[in-house]
């Protein structure tokens, strides 16, 4: 659905209107109610279509000519003038209605297409293949009815298109999370609530073929919910589990004397580590799980170094020996030679 076409159906908009002129042989009562008809019914129109937040001055200006008419025809029983008022704001309104349409179809193709082209980035076509084609029929529906002309009912369409994509990207979202916890082995983990999940996370596939969107988009959240507590009890225990390696790991290093002899790489492995307590503390047990398997690499590699430092050392002090050794022999060779 391109911007061009949208923008041009607003030439379309211009020639469906209805004329304005009243029909011939009406007496000044019918007249002044017909007036009133029209001007109701482009304000309806207009509403509909978003003209009071696209256009809020010359709302505002065709609502006071509205509101005048009524004001005027009523203290002074005038209903000529009324009948012009009335008619004023008949194109006032209709005016806003022409151009609140193509802006109101744009916003509203922009809307699904930002989530539609997430959700075929994020290979959603692939993981449902069966549920996007129905979206993208009804969004097709929409333009359609928006070429042809009719307006109502394309927002129709467009709204339950939006409404349809709102579920897709719900449901993916707490699919991505399924495949995460699996992966990761964390079904057994709020097991209550991975079951619960895998129920309703169907129902909402279901609801949304059924065409029931809301109860669709409500079991989605409710699914995405429920997985995010799986995760959640996942990576708590992953991030206390790595705590306990990483404590442990940094005590072998103390002892090593690492925090010496590789004081930077230690005091690294110190930064991590105290960023993971407090990630852990404030329940960012991801965040926390990551950062204590760095603090166990960094103090792992701190500790490794200072024992080669130390064994390469000794290497060292036993060749110096040696050659020393070496020496004196020589030296005592030499003396006994001499004698």
């Amino acid at each position: 659905m391109s911007k061009t076409l949208f923008f041009a159906s607003s030439i379309a908009v211009m020639l469906a209107l209805p004329c304005l002129v009243l029909a011939e042989g009406q007496t000044p009562r019918e007249e002044l109610q017909a007036a009133i008809a029209m001007a109701r019914e482009y304000r309806d129109r207009a509403g509909d279509f978003g003209a009071e937040a696209y256009f809020p001055s010359e709302w505002e200006a065709a609502e006071a000519l509205y509101e005048r008419a009524t004001v005027m025809f009523r203290a002074t029983d005038d209903i000529g003038r009324a009948i012009a008022d009335y008619n004023a704001a008949a194109d006032s309104f209709a005016s806003l209605f022409r151009l609140s349409v193509p802006l109101y179809a744009q916003a509203r193709e922009d809307e699904i297409m930002m989530i539609r082209d997430m959700l075929v980035t994020a290979g959603a076509r692939a993981s449902f293949p069966k549920l996007i084609g129905p979206a993208d029929r009804t969004a097709l529906a929409a333009f359609e009815q928006y070429e042809a002309g009719e307006y109502h009912s394309a927002k129709e369409f467009a709204a339950q298109a939006y409404a349809m994509f709102r579920v897709l990207e719900t449901t993916f979202n707490a699919w991505q999370m399924r495949q995460e916890i699996v992966r990761r082995g964390f079904m057994n983990y709020a097991q209550d609530n991975y079951e619960r999940a895998e129920v309703i996370i169907g129902e909402a596939v279901q609801a949304y073929i059924d065409g029931d969107f809301p109860l669709a988009q409500e079991n989605a959240i409710e699914a995405q919910a429920r997985y995010t507590l799986v995760l959640s009890s996942g990576w708590a225990a992953v991030a206390e589990y790595n705590s306990f390696l990483a404590k442990a790991e940094r005590i072998a290093a103390v002892e090593a004397r690492a925090n010496v002899a590789a004081r930077e790489t230690f005091e690294r492995a110190d930064s991590f580590y105290g960023m993971a307590i407090d990630s852990l503390q404030r329940e960012y047990y991801r965040e926390a799980a990551e950062m204590f398997a760095d603090a166990e690499v960094l103090y792992f590699i701190a500790r490794v170094s200072t024992l080669e430092r130390r064994r390469l050392a000794a290497e060292a002090i036993m060749e110096a020996n040696r050659q020393i050794e070496e020496v004196i022999r020589t030296a005592q060779q030499a003396e006994l030679d001499t004698n």
